[in-house]
């Protein structure tokens, strides 16, 4: 899978089924959940940059089930943690989970892996980083009851799983106010009309989060959308089990065709 991938605030990563999208998201999850890279060991490697004011360099090496860093040209034995990866894969959003009362504190608990006090905190919040969308929220023991704004899109359009995507860019905000955080969504549109997708997107587009989106889709809406603040990166098949990272014009407008 050679190649760069850029990021910036707001990221589409498209790739085919078996093109290494999975692999490829571990690697960003990396110096975050390591312990990702060793759940179907493989050979691979790869360089992460990021600004910590200055440039700074991680090389991560997995040799099987060995796991090997170095920062700045120095071995480490442990990961660096200079962001918090929030990743959310099609586990979470899978039917059984569907049928999660997420109009509560357990169900919204158990959708981000979180704790009840966090998830209380998270929903608490929700009036206060999304003033367009909910006038209120109210506890009726674990129980929520969610005010939305007139002629918001919510509610009745996105039902229940509105509160999934609002949630987690509220949680993903919370938690960027303490550490530099990304939060990394695979293929989350698998439910969702094409409306709703559109929605979501435009969720995260809003300028007032301070977290980073790398949102993997296969979704024909969320191609569409590249043009509005997002960059794009997809992964080319060159042979069987083997594709390269690009971010061309002329690759992207390929996959958007096929």
């Amino acid at each position: 899978m050679p190649g760069v991938m850029r990021l910036s605030k707001l990221n589409l990563l498209f790739g085919m089924n078996d093109s290494g999208k999975t692999k490829l998201l571990h690697l960003l999850r990396s110096l975050s959940s390591p312990h990702l890279l060793m759940e179907d060991p493989a050979d691979l490697s790869c360089a992460i940059t990021w600004f910590d004011p200055e440039l700074r360099k991680a090389l991560v090496d997995v040799r099987g089930r060995w796991l090997e860093y170095r920062v700045d040209g120095r071995h480490v034995a442990l990961p660096p943690r200079p962001y918090r990866v929030l990743s959310f894969g099609a586990e979470a959003y899978d039917r059984s989970a569907f049928r999660l009362n997420t109009s509560s504190v357990p169900g919204i608990a158990e959708f981000l892996g979180v704790d009840h006090w966090t998830a209380r905190t998270v929903i608490a919040n929700m009036p206060v980083l999304l003033p367009n969308l909910m006038s209120d929220v109210t506890f009726c023991g674990d129980g929520v009851e969610v005010s939305y704004r007139k002629g918001a899109f919510g509610g009745q359009e996105l039902g229940q799983v509105a509160l999934w995507f609002y949630a987690l860019a509220v949680f993903a905000e919370l938690q960027a106010r303490v550490e530099p955080t990304i939060l990394v969504l695979d293929e989350p549109f698998v439910y969702l009309h094409a409306v709703a997708q559109r929605h979501v997107l435009e969720l995260f587009e809003s300028a007032t989060w301070t977290f980073q989106v790398i949102l993997a889709e296969h979704s024909l809406t969320a191609y569409e959308r590249r043009h509005h603040g997002w960059s794009a990166t997809v992964l080319v098949p060159v042979e069987e089990h083997r594709s390269r990272i690009s971010q061309e014009d002329a690759d992207l407008e390929r996959i958007g065709g096929g």
